[in-house]
């Protein structure tokens, strides 16, 4: 994938830039769906009205209940009425705040860029104005002198290049780590410098620039176990063994009995 380089002079030339940031299949749903998201996420929500109770009209029974042949009515602020309260009216309230996936963030302005790719121009010169709003508005004419709506995608602007930029109706800057689906959308051109270009690619492919760093666990502390008394073993005792006496056998008693006779 190509698109132009183009000095302050004009002078065109082509370089090549990454196909997962200007090459991607298109997705017209993931890019409509990032759209949708970027623009409810700047609604405000602060519209309001006054409710029957925050009217500044009586609250007087304006006729009496019965016998006017009328509807019944306790005060002239009820809803019904021409300048009296509103039922069921925003409240300020209102949040309009919508998130997507960092991963579909990253997919939709992919999308966006891929199909501005034509209207995408690389031009170093921006990042050398002074200040002066005529050097700012030669380069830009030069490089798109009929762009209605020009995005100018800086890396690090600095204060001269804002002061330059900021006076030109046509012209809308953006830092590169902070480029939007919408921004990037709406505009009519896009102008990178080298290093926004860089920028912006690392963002769409997830590279991070500082390595992590990896903070060392604290060793877990052994906890000694109390020394175990030792316990000495004492044999179980054995039972004594029982005396048995021999039972005497019939004959012996009656040989005892017979001589007793």
């Amino acid at each position: 994938m190509n698109i132009q380089k183009v000095t302050a002079t004009g002078t065109k030339s082509n370089i090549t830039v990454d196909p997962a940031v200007f090459g991607v299949p298109a997705n017209k749903q993931l890019l409509s769906q990032a759209v949708h998201v970027s623009r409810s996420n700047q609604r405000q929500g602060t519209s309001k009205v006054k409710t029957r109770a925050e009217v500044s009209l009586t609250k007087k029974k304006i006729y009496k209940q019965k016998g006017t042949g009328n509807a019944r009515h306790g005060a002239k602020s009820a809803p019904i009425f021409v300048g009296g309260g509103v039922a069921h009216g925003p409240t300020g309230l209102s949040n309009w705040s919508r998130s997507l996936p960092p991963a579909l963030k990253r997919a939709s302005l992919a999308q966006a860029l891929t199909l501005q790719i034509k209207k995408t121009y690389v031009v170093d010169a921006l990042t050398d104005l002074n200040g002066k709003t005529k050097k700012a508005s030669e380069i830009i004419n030069a490089v798109v002198p009929k762009a209605r709506r020009i995005l100018v995608v800086l890396s690090e602007p600095t204060a001269e290049a804002l002061r330059s930029l900021k006076n030109l109706p046509k012209v809308t800057v953006v830092r590169a780590s902070q480029l939007s689906v919408l921004s990037a959308a709406q505009a009519s051109v896009i102008l990178f410098t080298t290093d926004s270009l860089a920028v912006v690619t690392d963002r769409i492919k997830n590279v991070s620039k500082e390595p992590k760093k990896v903070v060392a666990k604290p060793a877990a502390k052994t906890v000694k176990k109390p020394a175990e008394k030792k316990v000495a073993k004492v044999a179980p005792k054995k039972p004594a063994a029982k005396k048995v006496t021999p039972k005497k056998s019939a004959s012996a008693k009656t040989k005892k009995a017979t001589k007793k006779a």
